[in-house]
């Protein structure tokens, strides 16, 4: 290993900051638990990863899941179970079985930075994620979590509706908190053109807060900006404390990230 990468592994693990992630693998490498772990790392954490699914995904054709058979899901969810959690990251969950596993294993740890970004479509639209392991994750772990992240697609059908529901994002992420998380984060970057981008986060008994970020042209086209601002959210958490901070600080990391991508 290189001298320098290896120092800075050891020099990520003396901060002791643990996070762990489960989520899909993306061949493309643009999203899931790559960028995930790219993350962390930058951000001078330890990534403790767990693979729900294996996918195939290029621009030309729908994806191909291959979900991780339940026992062996289990048994790296009792292996990530053993490890000090300052925060848990969930991505992809590709079904149902995957979704109870997660549930369980949230049952075991004792960790109050629990993140759920609710992954449902790629960037191309095709399903992750399957209608029944969908109904399981707003049923079973969403009431469970401290964070939510959905963008406002995902917010629309973790509530059931679809797109000619007229709400506005403050009126949305009401109904969202209604569903059990302690707290909610509205990503803005897919609304339609502005010239910001307008994250909302309300948490429980405090009033809205917005995060204005200057909207960059040809951003939505820079992939797994999703998992990264989860990811970040979580190392953040561990460094602040304060959620609101931790927010504040992730999305300046994913602003500073997407001007460096952009097509």
């Amino acid at each position: 290993m290189d001298k320098r990468i290896s120092r800075a592994y050891r020099l990520n693990r003396e901060m002791g900051h643990n996070i762990g992630v489960i989520g899909g693998t993306d061949s493309s490498r643009g999203s899931g638990l790559r960028a995930d772990e790219q993350t962390i790392f930058d951000l001078q954490c330890n990534a403790f990863c767990v693979i729900s699914a294996i996918t195939i995904q290029n621009p030309s054709s729908p994806p191909r899941i291959h979900p991780i058979p339940p026992v062996a899901l289990k048994s790296q969810l009792n292996s990530l179970a053993e490890q000090p959690l300052d925060a848990v990251k969930i991505g992809m969950l590709p079904d149902a079985h995957s979704v109870e596993e997660v549930a369980l294993f949230l049952e075991k740890i004792d960790c109050d930075r629990l993140i759920l970004d609710p992954v449902q479509k790629t960037s191309l639209g095709y399903d992750l994620i399957s209608s029944n392991g969908w109904i399981s994750l707003v049923k079973d772990l969403l009431p469970n979590v401290d964070l939510i992240t959905p963008n406002f697609e995902e917010a629309l059908c973790l509530l059931g509706l679809n797109h000619s529901a007229e709400l506005k994002p403050q009126e949305l992420i009401v109904k969202c908190a209604e569903l059990g998380a302690k707290s909610v984060l509205l990503k803005g970057g897919h609304l339609p053109e502005s010239r910001l981008v307008t994250d909302i986060l309300l948490s429980h008994n405090n009033p809205q807060k917005n995060y204005n970020y200057q909207r960059l042209r040809g951003g939505t086209e820079v992939r797994g900006t999703g998992c990264r601002l989860a990811s970040a959210i979580a190392c953040e958490w561990t460094r602040h404390k304060v959620l609101e901070k931790a927010v504040e600080s992730a999305g300046g990391y994913i602003q500073a990230y997407i001007k460096q991508n952009l097509p």
